[in-house]
């Protein structure tokens, strides 16, 4: 569910309006809850009370909202590539002197570090395979030594037939959950757009690129949060 066109177009398009994404992330995401909880958890866990965390694809905030409520010491840097969508986040952070933004897309320089934990939802799958290899290097060059980086992310099947049953089972929570037929054709509209690819080349890549522990932490057929871990 990407917020924009792959990163590197030469036109940028907005996929998404910002003033109705965060109200549609429950319709559209099962088990949203335990994805973003399981990211939180995870930052939660690893770093001290005051960490530095920069969010990938912040989009309107909702995951740094999420680690703002759990740390409240945490200072926050939220990248995307889309104005429109950082508007919102202003908004929601306009009181917030340990919260910045930064317009910039995922094949940008990343800000400098050292950051305790990059975060990231629901954006990274929209860059080329080599692209996420490529971004998993720069992000642990970025972070401390025992520092996580955790994706909530849309995953592909590992198989064609369990593909097919993902795409089920994703379709039949969005009608349970009463979105609009609208809204559930414009999600499909935007997945044309997706590149996603299974867990474990995620997870290898991750290896590949330098994390020490890296690990699965909530799936839910299409949809899953896993992290790694920058061991000292």
């Amino acid at each position: 569910m990407p917020q924009t066109t792959a990163a590197g177009d030469s036109a940028h398009t907005e996929l998404w309006n910002p003033e109705t994404y965060d109200a549609l992330r429950r319709q559209l995401i099962p088990s949203f809850d335990l994805l973003y909880d399981s990211a939180v958890g995870a930052v939660a866990m690893t770093v001290g009370p005051a960490p530095r965390v920069l969010d990938l694809g912040a989009g309107t905030g909702l995951l740094s909202a999420a680690i703002r409520d759990r740390l409240p010491g945490a200072g926050l840097v939220l990248q995307d590539r889309s104005e429109l969508m950082l508007g919102q986040a202003r908004q929601r952070f306009a009181a917030d002197d340990q919260v910045s933004v930064r317009v910039a897309d995922h094949l940008d320089e990343l800000p400098a570090g050292p950051f305790d934990a990059v975060v990231s939802a629901l954006s990274i799958h929209h860059l080329t395979h080599e692209q996420k290899r490529d971004l998993f290097v720069r992000i642990r060059e970025i972070l401390r030594p025992g520092g996580i980086f955790v994706n909530v992310e849309q995953v592909l099947a590992p198989t064609g037939v369990l593909e097919k049953m993902y795409d089920q089972r994703h379709e039949a929570h969005v009608h349970a959950s009463g979105t609009p037929a609208e809204e559930w054709a414009a999600g499909r509209e935007r997945m044309k757009h997706d590149i996603p690819i299974d867990v474990d080349a995620q997870l290898r890549w991750l290896r590949e690129a330098g994390f020490g522990t890296v690990d699965c932490l909530a799936k839910d057929w299409r949809f899953a949060t896993y992290a790694g871990w920058n061991e000292a």
